[in-house]
Parts: C-alpha cells; structure tokens; sequence
C-alpha cells in the first residue's frame, strides 16, 4: 500500500508556512520516501484554508517524482469553466503528477459562503464535472472551449471522494479513475464492505483518506464503532495498516494529528523523524501510483 500525507499548514512554531516552507517540506516527503502530498479544500467562514491547487502547486515545484492531489476538491462551489482551466493548468505543470479527489462537499457553510444551494450539491457535482471532463478533453461546452495542449488533453486523473453512496461508488468505478473513501468519520467494518462492493463494480484504485496519524499517542483499542486512525504506537499503527492493504486498498493519504488536542487538525507541521517514522510502518510499495507514471 502507498502512503502519502496531508500537506501542513503551519511550522512548528505555528507560523503560517510561505512557498520556501512548503517546497521544503515537500521536498522531505520526497526524500523520505513517501508517495505523495494531498490537500484538502474549504471556504467556511471563519476557517483559515489556503487555495488547495496553489498549495500544492507549490509543493509539485520543489519535488520530481511524487504525486500531489487534492483530498477533495468541492467541485459545486467554482465555476467549472474557470476550473477546468486552472486543472489543466496543473496537470501541464507538474507533467502528469496531478491527481483530482472529487466531492460534493459535506458541510452547509462552504456552499452557503459562495451562494450555492447545499441540497443540489450532488447534482452540481455531476453537472460540473460533466462540463470539466469535455473541456479537457477539447470539446466545446457552451461558448467554452479551453483548447488544451495535446500533452495535457483528457486532463488529471479524478477520484471520487464518496460516504459509500451507491451511485457515487458505481460512478467511481465505472466512470473514473478510483475512489477516495475518508478514515475520519468511518470504522474498520465500513471500509471493509465498502471495498468490497467497490471491487464487485470493477472499481480500480481505491484509497483511505483523512486518516490521522500520532505514533506518539499511547495505543487504545480501536472501537468497532470507532473512526479508523493512527493515533498509536509504531507497532499498532503498521498492524492497522496491513488490515487495510488486506482488505485491498491501495493508498492511505495520513493527516499528522496531535493526540493532545494541543494543536489543529491540518495544521501540525512534520520533521524529518516524523517522515521516517511513517515510512518504515510498511515496506516501500513498488507500484506506481498509477499506469503511466512519468519517471
């Protein structure tokens, strides 16, 4: 199974990361072996989120092999022409290594921030993504048509980020390029059944995200009805892992967590002991993340 991490949003002395920091950081994640840097997104009020595709813009910068990818990307609350152009733009950039996690979003106030109607969300996100799709292939849509190079036609790869929604999940396997399922708010006997009926939709690459890790916290049971994390010593934190690679997932995307509460979700930044620690819980998957790596 490939492991990658979130992206941080601040140092360790919680100063707000600029484009050296994060080019730094992500270079470490490079060298220490890890397979790539996602980014989730928001627009709530009052939530301090950084535009997810120029972090991670930044991020594909400062490395050469490394996937970056968003975890996820609320596609109802942009204008998916404006879109489509700052996605093609990335995957030019960053030469094939840009991977889109999908979703309709989940929480009222980021669409309420735009003016978007939350309870059409899920059909704004077919909607949109229709509209993406064709314009990066070069197709016409309206009076849009953003003409794309031929190297960067088709666009990034797009992974469905969905709660287990059938249609979503049969969306993702037939229609796109795997399924993000989210360890933050989903047990061990979820994932496990919803693997399985992934698999049976002949769906492809399946990934666990938003799984917080903490290889500093005292290990506890992990409650059947508890959400799947990796707040645990090393030992436990791979023997998690392996249940996961067994249940056929291929990728894990690790959010650094501070089991003390001390310190926000998405903001703990990582040093390079940390890196070490998270890449040797499991040998080094010598997949690519997908067909056609660039090497």
């Amino acid at each position: 199974m490939r492991i990658s991490i979130n992206m941080p949003l601040k140092d360790l002395a919680g100063v707000p990361l600029d484009s050296k920091g994060i080019m730094r950081r992500a270079r470490m994640v490079e060298n220490a072996g890890l397979d790539g840097i996602w980014m989730g997104d928001g627009i709530s009020p009052n939530m301090t989120r950084p535009d997810a595709l120029m972090w991670l813009l930044v991020a594909a910068a400062g490395t050469d092999r490394i996937e970056v990818g968003t975890s996820i990307l609320q596609i109802p609350l942009r204008n998916p022409v404006e879109l489509g152009q700052r996605l093609l733009t990335l995957q030019a950039l960053t030469r094939g290594r840009f991977t889109v996690g999908i979703g309709a979003g989940s929480t009222k106030s980021n669409h309420d921030s735009v003016g978007v109607n939350f309870d059409k969300r899920f059909a704004l996100l077919k909607e949109n993504m229709d509209v993406i799709r064709r314009l990066c292939n070069g197709e016409t849509v309206g009076a849009a048509n953003l003409n794309p190079w031929p190297d960067v036609k088709g666009g990034p790869r797009f992974v469905v980020g969905a709660w287990y929604s059938g249609i979503w999940l049969k969306r993702a396997a037939k229609d796109y390029d795997g399924w993000m399922s989210s360890a933050g708010r989903t047990n061990l006997k979820t994932l496990a059944d919803a693997i399985a009926r992934y698999r049976a939709l002949g769906g492809k690459r399946a990934m666990v995200s938003t799984c917080a890790v903490d290889l500093t916290a005292p290990t506890t049971p992990l409650g059947d009805e508890e959400s799947f994390h990796l707040r645990c010593e090393p030992d436990e934190a791979a023997r998690r892992l392996r249940l996961l690679a067994d249940l056929g997932y291929d990728d894990i995307l690790l959010v650094k967590a501070d089991h003390t509460r001390r310190a926000a979700l998405y903001e703990p930044d990582y040093t390079e002991k940390d890196l070490a620690a998270i890449r040797s819980l499991l040998p080094k998957d010598p997949r690519p993340p997908y067909p056609n790596w660039p090497t």
